[in-house]
């Protein structure tokens, strides 16, 4: 799985820089579909071997990415239209160019850098699972239901932010040069990409600690929705909206950093790492398993500080009329109508739920369209955005 994934990783990379999103779209949904079907029609042949079947699947999944990535590759190569910048698949392996050194130093400490620093992310990102493991801060069955919320808390950042970072990261790095004042366009994308993600954030936490009982009964019924899990969902709530932030300012930093610059933040990246072990163990020890979210919280504050101070020390070209980070403050209108709805949803969650689940929801409903009233009324620039890009797809459709 491992080979097969990392075969296919220069062109995910190559499709990435050309700009080629339906093809990610359609490579990584062909990949996920195959493998849950294969996976469930394995377990349901043979339920003893899940480990194999597992792995069977992620193996014919990595085997398709592959197959679609290199197949679109060859197309290209052969079209005469091709605009890729290479002319066959070699070319993308270690090859040896005459009159030039095998490696290249500068792109050797880039890219030793940029593994630090993936290495440090890895660890602030899945850190609480190897603590949890290793040091057996929760027992098993803690440990499940942690894993069930966590998952379907992060269903958001999966499908909705994961995307968008992706695609912002590309945007920032073709359009930004490192070491030059920000540009009038990119703090304009900056600016509304932070106050996108920063709005879906506040709706998750807005709705979230009222509708998340209602959610876990839905999802796993009666018994898991009357655990503590109702507790760590609102607080993987308050989690969304950090991760929401987050991404997007880390996205801005890395594309325009410089090698010494990342290098200085792969230092700081240590010391958050070892903030983050020991909020683990001072917050697990206090509140169970809603203790690794508020570790995971303290975590994303502190990479956010982080960012935030970066980008705030940038220069800004005169063009720049607002600043970029501007878009991290809500619109009055909207912070009112978010206040509003969240007392509402809470009260109703007091006098409705769960006698009246039906008006319970019907009262989320009226007060999540309350919101994005508010928010059209607030942000005419971002749903002017939002109509022409939907424009440009139905004239290409």
């Amino acid at each position: 799985m491992v080979v097969l994934e990392t075969a296919a990783q220069p062109l995910v990379i190559l499709a990435q820089a050309m700009l080629f999103v339906k093809l990610k779209v359609v490579a990584d949904m062909v990949s996920l579909c195959s493998r849950v079907a294969l996976k469930a029609w394995l377990i349901a042949l043979y339920p003893s071997h899940a480990i194999w079947a597992y792995c069977v699947g992620h193996a014919v999944s990595s085997a398709l990415l592959v197959v679609i990535y290199y197949g679109t590759l060859l197309w290209h190569v052969r079209s005469p239209d091709n605009c890729l910048p290479v002319k066959s698949a070699s070319e993308l392996g270690p090859r040896l160019v005459p009159g030039q050194p095998a490696l290249d130093r500068d792109q050797l400490a880039l890219t030793w850098s940029f593994f630090k620093q993936g290495l440090l992310k890895q660890l602030l990102t899945e850190g609480e699972r190897y603590l949890m493991t290793a040091f057996h801060l929760l027992d098993f069955s803690e440990q499940g239901l942690y894993d069930v919320v966590a998952n379907l808390g992060s269903l958001a950042a999966r499908f909705l932010f994961q995307p968008v970072e992706e695609n912002a990261y590309v945007y920032f790095s073709r359009t930004v040069e490192r070491g030059k004042p920000v540009s009038a366009a990119a703090g304009r994308v900056l600016h509304d990409l932070l106050r996108a993600m920063s709005l879906l954030g506040l709706v998750a936490v807005t709705f979230g600690w009222s509708y998340s009982h209602l959610l876990l009964r839905l999802y796993g019924g009666a018994l898991l929705a009357a655990g503590p899990a109702v507790s760590l969902l609102r607080a993987q709530c308050a989690y969304v909206l950090l991760l929401a932030v987050n991404g997007v300012l880390e996205c801005y930093t890395f594309a325009v950093m410089r090698q010494e610059q990342i290098n200085g933040y792969n230092r700081k990246m240590v010391l958050l790492s070892v903030i983050f072990v020991v909020s683990t163990g001072i917050f697990t020890r206090l509140f169970g398993g809603v203790g690794f979210i508020l570790a995971n919280c303290v975590n994303m504050l502190t990479r956010i500080y982080v960012c935030y101070r970066f980008v705030a020390g940038l220069p800004l070209e005169p063009a720049v009329s607002v600043p970029p980070l501007l878009g991290l403050r809500p619109p009055p209108a909207v912070a009112a109508a978010l206040v509003t709805a969240g007392l509402l949803a809470a009260g109703s969650e007091s006098w409705l739920y769960p006698g009246s689940a039906a008006g319970h929801v019907a009262v989320g409903a009226l007060c999540g369209a309350a919101v994005v009233a508010a928010a059209v009324h607030s942000e005419p620039r971002l749903l002017q955005a939002v109509r022409e890009r939907v424009g440009d797809k139905l004239k290409r459709s």
